[in-house]
């Protein structure tokens, strides 16, 4: 039985071809509630970033945001966190600092970059975000990073930020986020654990590297038709792409919905 369902955005709800979520996909939500299923979002993104998006009309009951590192409700309001801290968030602060490359720093309230280049341009622009403004760390939490880098330097960040977890959502970006279980799977994990719904009972839908921990840990991993290579191997089920109505076709595959 599925008592709880969690997509990813970019890529899985939204498509950035169209810069709107398909209204199959919305169908399939709506579906999805109406067998009784808890309806989620796992996103990199922050809440600031969702207001940007094109998800009008979209409601959901838990969010697991900055790649599971900020679980808040559907109210908004704050559950539970795994923010950069100690070494992790000392490193991260030194890559701020030595503006090598733009790193952008996530707090509850705030997000703002060490600076701005034509990498943080074209990322911003194909995910339909606004670039942060520029800003100094002032001392409160983070509970995410991003860097702007080709995907041929990223094992040399990866050197560079030893105990970070960092995973790539574009061809010029990464996450930066806390040691943990495993980036969305450890939202996962924590949301499951304080509702007592085991992994068992949970799908999730992604098609990006930072999905993938999630699609491992829950009872059915779809990944999209358009989703990296990573994703699709670490998920019991591939869909259709986003634009083909890959959601909805899942729900199919899950026996809750007429193909």
């Amino acid at each position: 039985m599925i008592r709880a369902a969690f997509f990813d955005v970019d890529g899985t709800l939204l498509s950035h071809a169209s810069n709107c979520v398909p209204a199959s996909a919305r169908r399939a939500l709506d579906l999805l509630r109406q067998h009784g299923v808890t309806v989620g979002l796992a996103t990199g993104r922050s809440q600031a970033e969702l207001d940007e998006l094109p998800l009008d009309g979209l409601t959901f009951d838990v969010l697991l945001l900055h790649n599971g590192q900020m679980i808040l409700d559907g109210e908004g309001r704050y559950l539970a966190g795994n923010p950069l801290e100690g070494e992790a968030l000392k490193r991260v602060l030194a890559l701020f600092d030595a503006r090598e490359v733009p790193v952008v720093l996530i707090e509850r309230e705030r997000t703002y970059i060490s600076f701005v280049n034509d990498d943080v341009v074209r990322a911003q622009s194909d995910t339909h975000t606004s670039v942060p403004p520029v800003g100094t760390y002032e001392g409160a939490t983070v509970f995410q990073a991003m860097a702007y880098v080709d995907e041929g330097d990223t094992e040399l960040l990866r050197s560079k930020l030893v105990g970070c977890d960092v995973t790539r959502w574009h061809p010029k970006a990464v996450d930066i986020n806390a040691p943990s279980p495993g980036g969305k799977a450890d939202g996962l994990l924590r949301w499951c654990g304080a509702n007592g719904v085991d992994l068992s009972e949970v799908v999730a839908f992604g098609d990006a590297e930072n999905d993938v921990t999630m699609l491992r840990a829950a009872g059915v991993g779809v990944a999209m038709g358009n989703a990296v290579p990573e994703a699709k191997e670490a998920a019991g089920i591939v869909t259709t792409d986003i634009d083909d109505d890959g959601i909805w076709n899942s729900l199919a595959l899950l026996g809750l919905a007429r193909a």
